[in-house]
């Protein structure tokens, strides 16, 4: 019998083509290029109109990233991203790349809670400290399974911004030659009104991997649906980092309208175990419907870490 590893292989085989891939340690130096270094792939204005002086990563440094950058975003879109879309990505995704370790530009983020930001988590020399009080706790702890549980507060986010912050990263990496079907997707993520989202896409697909994982290492692919193939979406990229793994749809309307709202089912991008599924657990599988136009605040995220022994020291 086919297991489902194979299954989503076949799958990805048979309906779409690989039209970039790459892994990389975050420092290593890679810049992307286009035929015309002039031009701004984003805004499409062209030098001496725009400067090209400020370095572009192409995927954002907060994720870790401070090797891999392009040529073609403009010094006005540079500043544009980083004050929005990119803002909202780097308030959700905190609490778990201060548990996974991702220096970004300013370091790991501390996570701070409680009165005068008293109890905290941070990274110091390769280990989590966890600074809290009884009174104000930062954690449960699951004796039985031996774990330990943070509910943790991510900064305000408009989910369908962190979208946008995602689908700038595919649309940075895709070929030149690709970048055809997304004149819209461009115009969608420079638009700072988020409540005009046009776009209702299927949800990202989050894979989460159990245990140790490096943190200074990033996977992308991008897939692209077959000229031959009709009955699936046209464009996808496939982004890690950490523990963690996202699957995002990149919006291409008219290679997608044929499809109208009819209900596919996706079978998620096959993707690496963790470093022992048997002592940490297989990886875990979940949508996440990030086309929301709200701002949120105050939301909570449980992460739970596995321990061998709980000492006490007095």
């Amino acid at each position: 019998m086919e297991t489902h590893i194979e299954k989503a292989c076949r799958y990805y085989d048979d309906n779409y083509d690989l039209i970039f891939e790459r892994m990389w340690q975050s420092n290593e130096k890679h810049k992307l290029n286009n035929a015309n270094q002039n031009l701004c792939r984003f805004c499409g204005k062209i030098a001496p109109e725009v400067t090209f002086r400020t370095v572009a990563h192409a995927v954002p440094e907060l994720l870790g990233n401070r090797g891999l950058t392009s040529s073609y975003e403009c010094d006005t879109c540079n500043a544009f991203f980083g004050s929005t879309i990119e803002t909202d990505l780097g308030e959700w995704s905190k609490p778990m790349r201060t548990l996974s370790q991702i220096r970004g530009k300013k370091g790991i983020p501390t996570l701070k809670t409680g009165p005068n930001n008293s109890s905290r988590i941070e990274a110091q020399k390769g280990n989590i400290k966890v600074k809290t009080y009884e009174e104000d706790p930062i954690h449960e702890i699951d004796e039985i399974n031996n774990k330990i549980i943070f509910p943790l507060k991510r900064g305000s986010y408009t989910p369908v911004a962190v979208y946008k912050a995602f689908v700038k990263i595919g649309l940075t990496l895709i070929p030149e030659n690709e970048m055809g079907p997304f004149k819209p997707a461009l115009n969608w993520i420079l638009d700072e009104n988020h409540a005009q989202s046009w776009f209702h896409g299927m949800p990202i697909i989050h894979t989460f991997l159990s245990g140790p994982m490096p943190s200074d290492r990033l996977v992308t692919f991008i897939l692209r649906r077959k000229s031959k193939v009709n009955s699936v979406p046209y464009c996808y990229l496939v982004f890690g980092y950490g523990n963690d793994i996202y699957q995002i749809m990149l919006p291409a309307p008219e290679k997608d309208a044929h499809l109208g709202d009819k209900e596919l089912s996706l079978i998620p991008f096959p993707t690496p175990r963790g470093p022992d599924p048997m002592k940490y657990g297989a990886p875990t599988i979940k949508p996440l419907d990030m086309t929301g136009t709200t701002p949120v605040r105050g939301e909570l995220v449980k992460i739970g870490m596995g321990y061998e022994k709980k000492t006490q020291h007095l």
